[in-house]
């Protein structure tokens, strides 16, 4: 009888390690995709921004970046956290190539 781990056999155990890392490279491609959109959105300036009061018919970064979190389905918090690493992030450390914009 093979070994088991939890309620699955070894074989159906790495069978399922496989299947994980997969889905977490699929993850983790996602968010820096996510990331990076929103530092396109609004990137990174100094305190103020551009255009803080969202005067002449733009919207001020905090309003900008909650409706596409709205918009895509996330949290506020998860894209403004998001969009701070990426902004932080060196091009292609730990990110597939194709993935930067660097």
């Amino acid at each position: 009888m093979s070994a088991m781990v939890g309620s699955v056999t070894r074989d159906r155990y790495d069978e399922l390690v496989k299947l994980g890392r997969d889905w977490v490279a699929t993850m983790s491609s996602a968010q820096w995709r996510l990331r990076d959109a929103a530092v396109e959105i609004e990137p990174m300036r100094s305190y103020g921004g551009a255009n803080p009061s969202g005067k002449n018919d733009l919207f001020t970064v905090s309003e900008a970046i909650r409706m596409f979190a709205e918009d895509v389905g996330l949290a506020n918090t998860t894209v403004r956290s998001y969009r701070w690493v990426s902004s932080r992030w060196h091009c292609h450390v730990g990110r597939v190539a194709w993935d930067a914009p660097c």
